[in-house]
């Protein structure tokens, strides 16, 4: 294993840095204040915010001498516990406002581009264009790509993965892609920020991790006849047979082991999807036929849509779940909670189709008399005095076949008078067969 990551190292170290990103970017007082107005948002009220805009160009000019000089350090920061909707108890590392978040965005508008374009593809968390949904599409897309096979699925994740992340190792590892010693000197302070493993709730970690896993993602899709799939911490391993999934894992189980260092859950098996047995992933359960939203936020929705009395919060919070539900087969879920009726239960009567003077249009396909000819049809109705194509007017019947409905048009008198005359007696639909009575000239049409 660890030759695989020399390996790595060699191929980056071949590529070459790069040697474009500089600090004096991130320093650059334009960039400062692009990254004061991010990091703002949201958190207008903050007395972090409001002791920064004191003296709001005369903080950015002296955060913009100390990173230009080396003396910035990041700030001691304070732990706290924030309950997630998840249903877990984060620790979060919180940090000032100024000059550290900041920083932490400034920092980034630099080197982020170059860090995405060197990210595995669907590693989805917190990137711009992605995310949940995302990745939400591109595992129904590979299970409906494979639907003619038997789909298996393994389900890895890390143990407190932020927290056990080695600091000097994820350092190195981008240590390997800037090579400006400015970067390198605010990419230790970010992973430092912390005694051990890096600050949940620090703008630049998350992609910072997508970037460290980027590697044993790679290496999984160059070894074995897999697809992976991770957002944040979570691992999916998925394949059409379960022999090289298990390859699969047991290479994580000792990249995870040798290389980063850090501990994986043991409740990890091979599983199928099919019409049964689910995948529950990003906030979806994947089937083979269908998608569904997690059982824990549907028990929500509907909770929460029962205790809300109020129509706009009632409006604010159903539009966010119906955001989660167009990207599922969700709709019978929303019309239940919603209370939003089917067509079929507002017993709508059936109007009539009506040409432009006020005549019945008839449904089916058009065809000839003579092909209805000489066989057993069902006649099912008939429009009289609508104008054809010669702007004379002409009969509509209306039959049935096999099931399937047609219509023809005819301006003979007899077949005419027979069909007002059962028309009159309210005898429609009946069974009957169509004849020509004549074998030449013109048609002339009766029904026994």
């Amino acid at each position: 294993m660890a030759e695989q990551e020399l390996a790595y190292k060699r191929k980056a170290r071949l590529r070459g840095k790069n040697r474009k990103v500089r600090i004096a970017q991130v320093y650059n007082m334009g960039n400062l204040r692009f990254a004061d107005h991010e990091a703002r948002k949201g958190k207008g009220a903050h007395k972090g915010v409001r002791i920064f805009d004191q003296d709001v160009e005369g903080n950015l000019s002296t955060l913009s001498d100390m990173l230009r000089d080396g003396t910035f350090h990041t700030s001691p920061g304070h732990e706290c516990v924030r309950h997630c909707p998840c249903g877990k108890d984060r620790l979060l590392h919180k940090l000032p406002y100024y000059p550290d978040h900041i920083k932490d965005h400034a920092m980034m508008q630099v080197i982020m581009p170059t860090m995405r374009r060197a990210y595995y593809y669907d590693s989805s968390a917190s990137i711009t264009g992605k995310g949940m949904h995302f990745a939400a599409r591109r595992t129904r897309k590979w299970i409906d790509a494979h639907s003619r096979e038997r789909v298996y699925f393994a389900k890895m994740d890390f143990v407190k993965f932020y927290h056990n992340i080695d600091q000097q190792k994820i350092y190195d590892l981008l240590a390997l892609k800037f090579g400006d010693k400015g970067i390198r000197y605010l990419i230790w302070e970010t992973v430092t920020a912390c005694d051990e493993g890096l600050g949940i709730g620090l703008f630049p970690i998350q992609p910072m991790a997508n970037y460290y896993t980027g590697p044993l993602c790679r290496l999984l899709m160059a070894n074995f006849d897999v697809w992976v799939e991770i957002y944040c911490d979570d691992l999916v391993i998925f394949g059409t047979s379960p022999r090289e999934i298990w390859k699969a894992v047991n290479f994580v189980r000792d990249y995870a082991r040798d290389v980063m260092e850090q501990p994986l859950h043991k409740n990890v098996g091979v599983q199928v999807i099919d019409e049964k047995h689910r995948l529950d992933y990003v906030g979806y359960q994947f089937f083979s036929t269908h998608t569904f939203i997690r059982d824990r936020m549907k028990r929500k929705f509907k909770q929460k849509m029962h205790r809300l009395k109020d129509p706009m919060r009632r409006y604010q919070v159903a539009t966010s779940y119906k955001g989660w539900l167009l990207h599922c087969d969700g709709f019978n879920l929303w019309r239940k909670v919603m209370g939003m009726k089917s067509f079929k239960d507002l017993q709508v009567p059936t109007f009539d189709r009506l040409d432009g003077d006020g005549k019945r249009i008839m449904e089916g396909t058009k065809v000839s008399a003579s092909m209805l000819c000489d066989r057993e049809i069902t006649f099912l109705d008939a429009e009289f005095g609508v104008k054809s194509k010669y702007n004379k007017p002409a009969t509509v019947v209306q039959v049935e076949d096999h099931g399937q409905k047609y219509k023809f048009f005819t301006n003979n008198q007899k077949l005419t008078q027979i069909l007002q005359y059962i028309s009159d007696q309210k005898a429609f639909p009946f069974r009957g067969t169509l004849k020509r009575a004549n074998a030449s000239g013109l048609p002339d049409y009766t029904i026994e």
